[in-house]
């Protein structure tokens, strides 16, 4: 279910999405979002509070009949209307939250059920394979770039939204902060730590959620902290070393936000979405050039909702369907049977760890 008035935010983060995978232009862009928001508009104006798995398709239709006969569109332009409606309905972030199986334009009242194995075949097919993941990893690591490591590294993690990384706070990680701003690590390397989710920050949803992290990637944010209050400078034998910038140490002390930009305010969205596909570009750049044997193109495949995925396909090789359901945030549990797939080989290597350590 969403509701209505928050269907202008799911807009936005949906064409920003759109525009970025497509490379669309400001007039296509201009339009699509003009189309929506008509709708959104007829259904505000209806006193329509909300969009569900019962009502959806009855009110595209509805807005169909309502610019055919009242407002007295052509059939063409109404079907321009409709295909824009539909891939918005259609989009990943808003069918997850509506619950509704894929709304096809020949048949908006009549839909049929999904069924699940394809479902999950779907989702399988848009989620990273472990060494898939590494593969990208390492091509960041490779660059030394912390922050975008760090970044990724949540997503993979954690499997929170984009909207919900760029407003982490520091104090949304829990693990005590030192005077100097930077995390105290746990002294179990195993230790997994909790991300608090404030409600403010989540989508669609009216409760506070917890996910996590590893250690690892605590202290991967950990050298990101430190690279955002210091610099290189090179000594006397004119070796590079890091100093402390002082005004930038100051200001981490009490700094709110997690992840930063250049200019040292919180993250955007798009920037994000940028980075991930940067490196997704090299990652391809990088299985070309060492002939690595690859079923996949990053840069087509790899954006945000992929990296979320992932995570949650990871969760729901060890975890059980409700418990996958809380990290996720999904309003339904039939969102979340999606991800768990039968890995044989995975379950042989549980079986196979189970009884080396009963026996």
């Amino acid at each position: 279910m969403i509701k209505t008035q928050n269907l202008p935010e799911y807009l936005q983060d949906y064409i920003e999405e759109k525009t970025e995978i497509k490379n669309l232009t400001t007039e296509t862009t201009k339009k699509q979002t003009f189309n929506i928001n008509q709708f959104i508009k007829y259904l505000q104006q209806n006193q329509i509070t909300e969009l569900n798995t019962k009502n959806v398709k009855k009110q595209i239709k509805h807005y169909r009949r309502h610019c055919l006969k009242t407002r007295k569109n052509k059939r063409t332009t109404v079907k321009t209307y409709m295909m824009n409606i539909l891939e918005f309905i259609n989009s990943e972030e808003v069918q997850e939250e509506i619950q509704h199986e894929p709304i096809k334009m020949k048949d908006i009242i009549e839909v049929k059920t999904e069924d699940p194995e394809t479902a999950k075949k779907r989702i399988e097919k848009i989620s990273l394979t472990r060494k898939q993941t590494r593969l990208y990893l390492r091509t960041i690591e490779e660059t030394g770039n912390k922050r975008d490591y760090s970044i990724v590294k949540t997503f993979l993690d954690s499997g929170i939204r984009l909207k919900e990384l760029v407003n982490l706070n520091k104090t949304d990680i829990q693990a005590p902060l030192n005077n100097k701003g930077l995390y105290t690590l746990p002294e179990d390397r195993n230790e997994i730590i909790e991300v608090h989710l404030r409600t403010e920050t989540t989508k669609g949803e009216n409760k506070d959620r917890t996910t996590f992290i590893t250690y690892d990637t605590l202290i991967n944010i950990n050298e990101m902290i430190f690279e955002r209050i210091s610099k290189l400078r090179k000594n006397k034998k004119g070796k590079k070393h890091k100093i402390i910038q002082r005004n930038k140490a100051e200001q981490e002390k009490t700094r709110e936000e997690l992840f930063t930009n250049h200019s040292n305010k919180r993250i955007g969205k798009r920037a994000v979405q940028e980075i991930v596909k940067k490196y997704a570009r090299l990652t391809d750049e990088q299985i070309e050039k060492n002939n690595i044997d690859c079923p996949i193109n990053y840069y087509k495949n790899v954006s945000v909702h992929i990296l979320r995925h992932t995570a949650l396909s990871h969760y729901a090789e060890i975890l059980t369907v409700a418990e996958v359901q809380t990290i996720a945030g999904h309003s339904n549990s039939q969102t979340t049977d999606k991800y768990i797939h039968t890995d044989h080989e995975h379950m042989k290597q549980k079986i196979k760890q189970n009884h080396i350590q009963n026996y």
